[in-house]
């Protein structure tokens, strides 16, 4: 038993221990969490290269003494290499005082070991923890630096399991290229996609991740060492800024550099915040893969079951056979710890005040807690999960084929309704919307084939070459009618529709839409006048007389409201085109059945009109006129 004392009186000491007094005043005080200093990773090696760097640079400029020098090298080499245990260094992560015991613990250790060098004697006769071991720094920009040497180092370690899962993902891309899936939004079916281009946004996720946690390693390289205790460099040796970090680089082998402002670095944690940004960032894109993967592993009877996990454990102590993705719930589970760390870094960084702040060591045990659970974490995510992944690739194609939402790239090129109506017969009939828009005759096989084709609709340009394509085609379709209307009938059927609009002195705003709609379709003006009454050249077909009427019982719609006065426009619309009761009202009631079967596959609450272009519904009516059979 040996003894060490201080202005509160004398400890004794176990002889194996090296620390010394404030050591055991901190260890009374403050062992709350269990987890000393030792227990961060480079922690207090990177404070014995501080101590090291430091006594080479008082040597430099006559500070200390050479024998000094050199026992204080040789007691922090043996730190470094890691010849103490953690029994050593007792401190809490958490104890009070701005990091004051982690650094006296330190400097304990070596000056105890340094005498022992020289004298074979645990004393201070020859090398003393503040007067030497300590010359020339304060806690504050001691412990700042060597906080940033173990992250630095910290991150090194995490960079290069990021960089491995990288490899595991770029492997996975390049295998299955080529295999189509369906994605989701919201949970349910949306549009096709390759494995590549789903794999590949958690590829990108985690090469930003690792970009980020570069910069983070880089801005650790900045130290306020030469600061002492608030950045005024109170108490340094003539020449010691000169000297410290050349010997800081040479101990280190890092390129580290003179923090620009050392006042904003003892003040302002925002460094902090931002390494531990990175790592929260890295583990949000891992936790969302991770949930991913559950979701397309699920099953194996009722889940998505588009992907295989390796099976590393039992799932269950009750169903024999249940397999868990525990791989990927790990992940997510770190994440979510990464995400308390980081919001108790910001609380401490939050609390600094006035020209220090105290509450470092708990920024210092949550960024190495962070970097620590990330480094041990991904290796196992990546090789007990990532790398054993296998696609069904068969069941990726059926679902992607089957999907309702192909309906939208229909409603592209042939309306809204035609896409909802595609939906509505795949659904009704189990079938793929490739296979209703053949059947409902929205398109000819070929057209469905090359438009619905998943190859194509997983590449933007090829599915916009495509769509221009069709849609040009039917926009020809559109023309090629308009113009196989005569010009006088053309300029009937509008002249009709003004009258329909104008019958009860009241034109909504629907109507007026509705009614330039109909005159762009048909490249015929809108009428500056009302007119009276329509007039049916003589000699005009009977077939462009039932297509004046049934665009005229097709306008009455346009506002959702059939009145009377509209009802005898109608009436004498039917009398000028010379139709008769019944074929006008079977007319009729086709315009009133398709809009009918419009409503039910596109509601509309808004007071608008009740088609999207009347081109596009241009080739029904033409059809509708071909038979006085209404259509149910």
């Amino acid at each position: 038993m040996r003894q060490d004392k201080d202005m509160l009186g004398t400890v004794d000491l176990p002889d194996e221990s090296y620390y010394g007094v404030h050591t055991v005043r901190a260890v009374a005080n403050f062992a709350v969490s269990d987890v000393y200093i030792a227990d961060m990773p480079y922690y207090v090696p990177s404070i014995a290269l501080v101590k090291k760097a430091a006594a080479l640079a008082n040597a430099d400029i006559g500070v200390l003494s050479p024998h000094v020098a050199r026992a204080i090298r040789e007691a922090a080499d043996e730190v470094v290499a890691g010849s103490f245990d953690r029994s050593q260094f007792p401190v809490d992560v958490l104890a009070g005082g701005g990091g004051v015991s982690a650094n006296m613990v330190v400097n304990e250790v070596i000056a105890s070991r340094a005498n022992e060098l020289i004298s074979g004697r645990k004393d201070y006769l020859h090398v003393h923890p503040n007067n030497h071991v300590n010359a020339g720094q304060s806690t504050s920009d001691a412990l700042a630096t060597a906080t940033s040497l173990a992250l630095h180092a910290s991150l090194v370690d995490l960079i290069g399991e990021v960089r491995a899962l990288e490899a595991v993902l770029e492997a996975k891309i390049a295998r299955y290229r080529s295999t189509v899936k369906l994605s989701r939004t919201c949970l349910q079916d949306a549009v096709p996609v390759t494995f590549a281009q789903q794999f590949g946004a958690y590829l990108a996720s985690v090469r930003r991740g690792r970009l980020r946690l570069e910069a983070a390693a880089d801005a650790c390289l900045d130290v306020p060492m030469g600061a002492t205790v608030v950045g005024t460099g109170l108490g340094l040796g003539r020449g010691y800024l000169d000297r410290i970090y050349p010997r800081l680089r040479e101990v280190t082998g890092l390129p580290l550099r003179r923090h620009p402002d050392f006042f904003d670095c003892f003040q302002n944690g925002d460094t902090y915040l931002t390494v531990s940004a990175a790592l929260k960032a890295l583990a949000t894109g891992l936790a969302k893969m991770g949930r991913d993967l559950r979701l397309l592993a699920s099953g194996p009877l009722t889940g998505l079951r588009e992907i295989t996990l390796p099976a590393v454990q039992a799932g269950s102590s009750f169903m024999p056979g249940k397999v868990n993705p525990v791989m990927p719930e790990l992940i997510v589970q770190i994440s979510y710890q990464v995400g308390g760390n980081d919001a108790a870094i910001s609380m401490a960084v939050e609390g600094a005040e006035l020209d220090f702040n105290a509450w470092t060591g708990l920024i210092a045990k949550n960024l190495f807690d962070s970097c620590r659970l990330l480094t041990r974490a991904i290796p196992l995510f990546t090789d007990r999960c990532l790398s054993g992944m296998e696609v069904d690739e068969e069941l990726c194609r059926s679902t992607a084929e089957g999907t309702l939402a192909l309906s939208a790239v229909v409603g592209g090129v042939y309306g809204y309704e035609a896409g909802s109506r595609a939906a509505a017969h795949a659904a009704r009939t189990g079938g793929t919307i490739r296979q209703a828009v053949v059947d409902l005759g929205i398109a000819s096989p070929a057209d469905a084939a090359a438009l619905l084709s998943l190859d194509v609709l997983t590449d933007g340009e090829r599915s916009a070459a495509v769509l221009d394509s069709l849609l040009a085609k039917a926009r020809g379709t559109v023309a090629d009618l308009v113009r196989a209307i005569p010009e006088p009938v053309r300029h009937g059927v509008l002249d009709a529709a003004t009258i329909i609009v104008h019958a009860d002195d009241v034109v909504t705003a629907a109507e007026r839409l509705a009614l330039e709609t109909v005159a762009a379709a048909l490249a015929v003006p809108v009428p500056e006048a009302v007119p009276d009454r329509l007039t049916v050249p003589d000699g005009t077909r009977h077939a462009d007389r039932r297509l004046v009427y049934a665009c005229a019982a097709w306008m009455v719609w346009a506002d959702q409201v059939e009145d009377a006065s509209e009802t005898a426009a109608l009436e004498d619309i039917r009398t000028a085109c010379d139709l008769t009761p019944d074929e006008a009202a079977a007319l009729a009631a086709q315009m009133s059945a398709l809009h009918r079967e419009r409503r039910r596959y596109v509601p509309r609450s808004e007071d608008l009109p009740w088609w999207e272009e009347f081109g596009r519904l241009l080739t029904t009516i033409t059809k509708a006129t071909a038979t006085p059979t209404p259509t149910t």
